[in-house]
């Protein structure tokens, strides 16, 4: 048999924290986790619009790249084929990268995309409500 003095106990474990008291920690932790998650996702769907645009380029589908485009009146499908067909300021497109985007409001997104690994990158408007497409004014 084997008798424990009270020299022979290990520590004492310290009572572990009641949850209601660890909540506010937590909540904040979700706050901020959130918050960085909005900020880099924020325009995903403009980045999206902008990548699914020049995708459609990249395959040779003008017409429906025009559509994309969602262009005034003004801005005739000529215009669009100077700016953006294969013989366009552009180039035949081969490769894009989506860089960065940046907020404008609550009316628009500026994202920049770098072209057949052409400097400097291109920024491109895109509107939040509509989608519509076009060469960004900032």
């Amino acid at each position: 048999m084997i008798l424990m003095t009270l020299l022979d106990a290990g520590p004492d474990r310290p009572p572990e924290t009641p949850l209601w008291r660890r909540m506010p920690m937590i909540l904040v932790t979700g706050v901020l986790l959130l918050a960085i998650a909005i900020y880099h996702l924020g325009n995903f769907w403009e980045e999206r619009t902008v990548s699914r645009f020049l995708t459609t380029l990249e395959a040779g589908d003008f017409e429906k790249a025009y559509q994309l485009w969602q262009p005034s009146e003004s801005y005739t499908y000529r215009d669009f084929l100077r700016a953006w067909g294969e013989r366009g300021d552009y180039g035949k497109i081969r490769s894009f990268s989506v860089l960065n985007s940046d907020s404008k409001g609550f009316d628009g997104v500026v994202v920049r995309v770098r072209i057949n690994n052409v400097n400097p990158p291109l920024k491109l408007w895109v509107s939040r409500k509509t989608k519509a497409l076009a060469f960004s004014p900032f």
